[in-house]
């Protein structure tokens, strides 16, 4: 138990074995993600609602627990602009205005219980759980967030005031607004948008938004856009986050738990899928849980901080990877830069705040997955169906109730499926190999029903494979022989399947239509030993294989032309 925790406690796992000759390629590797990520967390912070210099506060958190516990070499920790809308939202419902006080302690309140249950999910080595939301619902999510993110920033955007907790009722207000459009932050927001979207075609290496930031400031101080009613970031706090714990009370954690929950299970599948991938393209083992620990520690410091939730970022990841970074070094060295901007934070007040907004454009552009979307479709409507209704229920009904209808649609998706097994009626190919009948040039042996199950057999789905099966038994001449039942496709069973196996087998007697089972060493033959099934029907009509079931107990069967 000692060794365990002390496995789960180790610090600075990328750099065991570091070798000098590395220090190049994480150096640059560093420098490249710190610089392209900035930009975006200063943004972030303002989707949050959370002043903007806590985007740097959190990234500091967050690349400070990537290098101390991430497994994964390239794994990027950062705030995330999907995850930002969900603690705004959250937040926002409670009656808090974005940005005051109040506000700002409950984000940090909310950032800790995520940090919290993520290193619960790390420690109780629940890696698994990262699995639960399946991929159409993920991208319907993605889908959903991206618009959200449009619409909140199309004020901002337009330089027109806006106001309503709901998407519709916000861009409603926003088309209402359009007649008092800002056209010197109109121009601004486009501008900035068009040079991003130009910049990006350099590849993601590429540090887009830091040019566009750049040029924006610049622009912004030459031509006083300030003056000229353009919106700008203003006063900066210039320094080190200083450290305060969050104001956690009973009713402070009451009021926030369905947030940090909603937003737990997103960082939960993001990571996992990130630093999965990660580990694929690089050729090189992570562990997940690890990983999953470095989240939840990025979160409890980032509170500790005065930040917000932070979460494992792909496309930050991606730069790291492609940048060929050999260790975690990568994320002290971002933070050594970002350090170096929050003490020379004086340019950045100048930002015009519609450039922060089409960044932020840009990141939903760029997390709407449209192909992807497009692929789902060509798959199969049921695909393309859950992943529409993830997006519109995160649209229509808010982040975190539509987090909850992302949930519950892959859970009854799952066990509709699981529920309703394919289940096959074989015929043999004149090579003697067993097919689904359906298949041309196979017949069914004379007097002999094959059955295949594909998938698990258990409460959800016992009855209805006990009434399949009862009505290949009539009691009339239409009966078979000999009922094979093939469950070497059954990868799981429990009581209740067990159970439907043996009325089975009694309702065979009953009729006097012989039955055998086909089942493999594994789960379901240790099922079918310890429940009584094989004490029931006899270890002899258990066989390896159909032809073998098929030539011990058909007596119509005839060896030369069977086997």
């Amino acid at each position: 138990m000692t060794a365990r925790w002390k496995d789960d406690l180790r610090v600075f796992p990328t750099l065991r074995g570091y070798r000098r000759s590395w220090l190049s390629r994480d150096l640059v590797a560093g420098i490249s993600f710190g610089a392209i990520t900035i930009p975006g967390q200063l943004a972030t912070a303002h989707l949050a609602g959370m002043p903007p210099i806590t985007g740097l506060y959190g990234f500091l958190a967050a690349c400070l627990m990537a290098a101390v516990f991430a497994a994964n070499r390239h794994l990027a920790l950062g705030m995330d602009s999907t995850i930002a809308p969900m603690l705004a939202a959250g937040l926002v419902s409670l009656g808090l205005v974005a940005g005051t006080p109040e506000y700002v302690g409950m984000a940090l309140v909310t950032t800790m219980l995520v940090g919290v249950l993520l290193l619960i999910i790390g420690f109780g080595k629940m890696g698994w759980f990262g699995d639960f939301l399946s991929r159409p619902v993920v991208t319907g999510f993605l889908g959903g967030i991206a618009i959200i993110i449009v619409v909140n920033q199309l004020p901002q955007f337009f330089g027109v005031e806006s106001q309503g907790e709901r998407t519709v009722a916000r861009l409603w207000n926003v088309m209402a607004a359009l007649p008092e459009v800002s056209v010197p932050t109109l121009v601004v927001g486009i501008s900035s948008l068009l040079l991003l979207l130009i910049l990006s075609r350099f590849g993601p290496r590429f540090p887009s938004a830091l040019i566009v930031l750049t040029v924006s400031i610049i622009a912004s101080n030459v031509f006083d856009l300030n003056a000229m009613g353009v919106d700008t970031l203003g006063r900066l706090k210039s320094g080190l986050p200083d450290l305060t714990f969050p104001p956690i009370t009973y009713g402070a954690v009451e009021a926030v738990l369905g947030t940090a929950l909603a937003i737990a299970v997103i960082c939960i599948a993001q990571t996992a899928a990130t630093t999965r991938t990660a580990a694929a393209v690089g050729g090189f083992e992570t562990d997940i849980n690890a990983d999953f620990r470095a989240v939840g520690a990025a979160n409890f410091l980032s509170s500790i901080f005065g930040s917000f939730t932070a979460n494992a970022s792909p496309p930050s990841t991606t730069i790291i990877s492609e940048s060929r970074g050999r260790s975690q070094v990568t994320s002290l060295f971002a933070c050594v830069l970002v350090v170096i901007v929050m003490f020379a934070s004086g340019p950045i007040e100048a930002l015009p705040e519609a450039t922060l907004s089409a960044i932020l454009l840009f990141i939903a552009i760029r997390i709407f997955h449209l192909d992807e979307m497009r692929s789902m479709k060509r798959y199969s409507w049921r695909a393309f169906g859950l992943m529409l209704t993830a997006l519109l229920g995160v649209v229509v009904l808010g982040v975190a109730y539509g987090v909850a209808l992302a949930v519950i649609i892959s859970v009854l998706d799952r066990a509709r499926r699981t529920a309703r097994p394919e289940l096959l009626r074989l015929a043999r190919t004149p090579e003697g190999v067993w097919v689904p009948q359906r298949m041309k040039g196979s017949e069914e042996h004379p007097g002999v029903a094959v059955f295949h199950l594909n998938g698990p057999l258990w409460f959800g789905n016992a009855n209805w494979f006990r009434e399949e099966m009862l009505v290949q038994i009539p009691e009339d001449a239409d009966k078979p022989d000999l009922l094979v039942l093939d469950t070497t496709g059954v990868d799981d069973i429990d009581y209740t399947g067990n159970s439907a196996m043996i009325q089975i087998a009694e309702l065979c007697e009953l009729r006097t239509v012989e039955l055998a089972v086909v089942s493999h060493p594994g789960k379901t033959d240790d099922a079918f030993h310890h429940g009584g099934l094989v004490d029931s029907i006899g270890a002899e009509r258990v066989f390896g294989s159909i032809d073998a079931a098929i030539e011990a107990l058909d007596p119509a069967s005839d060896s030369d032309d069977d086997l």
